[in-house]
């Protein structure tokens, strides 16, 4: 088959341009971003989404297309870029949906988010649960979410609704955690640390992708991992994987969050709030159906993915620093004051 993906440069593109690949598909990626992939089996173009006639051009031009897998988005990480967000994640989306429409293109698989919800659940969310995003970047791609759905009867559509996406080549804000790790500091947990948080191996994802865009199904899928551990058993199950002296420190729940609130509306903390809500709320994905309906199921844990990333960093370290210019999921994260508390532990 054919297939169109959006936002092919990121992390999570990347590794779904080559399960797309490896599975014998024709595929054309766009980013506003250079791929910097050396061995590419695919077709690239740089392509801002925002510029509708530009992305209809590149698109028509490339041929028949069976499929697009929409993944561009602008995240929220960098205050600066807030201006950003509406134009990419919401009118973007609209630009690649009005697209589809007038070129025939007939199916759409769109990668949302768990940030379209923001509270803490003590069961299982499954799809039917009541939005509530709490940041800009979930009510972007709550309001993308609805640009999917107004297209319902001219253009299938499938929303994936994913947490943490991780594998080897997952950098970003995890690399805040994967240093403390390396260099053997204390690993903070706010309150008892028995929450529990979904992740999602890259690959699984690129498989529920997959599945969803050839099956006959339309509509809204949570995707995450199974067994989920408590935040306690994640931390300490990395450290134990890396061997260092790196060790659990409670810290009170309220408190943190209050420190990570002020922090960050002070500029001074890269942990926005869905992150630090995230560090002491549960949040697990309730996967039943697209188990059911598109034959999915995870075949990484969170403690596999995170090993995996963590062995991908170390390896890697030298060359990550001096590589900028990249999305913010595959480049480092800068750590702003939480290097203070780095030095200190």
């Amino acid at each position: 088959m054919r297939f169109v993906v959006t936002g092919g440069a990121g992390f999570f593109g990347s590794v779904l341009l080559q399960y797309l690949a490896e599975a014998g598909h024709e595929v054309l990626s766009i980013d506003c971003l250079v791929d910097e992939e050396l061995d590419k089996q695919y077709f690239t173009a740089q392509v801002d989404i925002t510029d509708r006639e530009l992305l209809k051009h590149t698109i028509k031009t490339f041929g028949k297309v069976d499929g697009i897998f929409h993944l561009a988005a602008v995240l929220a990480h960098d205050r600066k870029r807030f201006a950003r967000l509406q134009a990419t994640n919401v009118n973007g989306t609209h630009n690649v949906m009005e697209i589809a429409r007038e070129l025939g293109i007939p199916k759409v698989v769109f990668t949302s988010s768990n940030c379209v919800f923001a509270t803490n659940f003590d069961k299982a969310v499954d799809e039917s649960a009541p939005t509530s995003p709490a940041e800009e970047y979930g009510k972007s791609k709550l309001a993308a979410e609805e640009v999917i759905v107004s297209y319902d009867g001219t253009v299938d559509g499938v929303i994936i609704r994913c947490p943490t996406i991780i594998a080897a080549g997952r950098l970003g804000l995890l690399t805040i955690l994967f240093d403390f790790v390396r260099e053997g500091r204390r690993l903070y947990v706010l309150g008892s640390g028995d929450n529990r948080y979904s992740f999602i191996h890259a690959r699984d994802l690129a498989n529920a992708c997959l599945l969803a865009m050839t099956s006959e199904r339309t509509g809204i899928y949570h995707i995450g991992s199974d067994a989920v551990p408590t935040i306690r058993q994640l931390y300490s199950g990395l450290a134990d994987f890396a061997g260092t002296r790196a060790r659990l420190v409670t810290f009170p729940a309220q408190a943190g969050l209050l420190a990570l609130q002020g922090l960050h509306l002070l500029g001074l903390s890269p942990l926005g709030p869905y992150h630090y809500r995230m560090l002491a709320s549960n949040f697990v994905l309730d996967t039943t159906k697209a188990k059911k309906e598109l034959n999915w199921s995870p075949t990484k844990t969170n403690l596999d993915m995170l090993c995996e990333a963590y062995t991908f960093y170390t390896e890697h370290i030298d060359e990550l620093r001096a590589n900028k210019g990249r999305s913010p999921h595959r480049s480092l994260a800068r750590a702003g004051i939480l290097n203070l508390l780095k030095w200190i532990s």
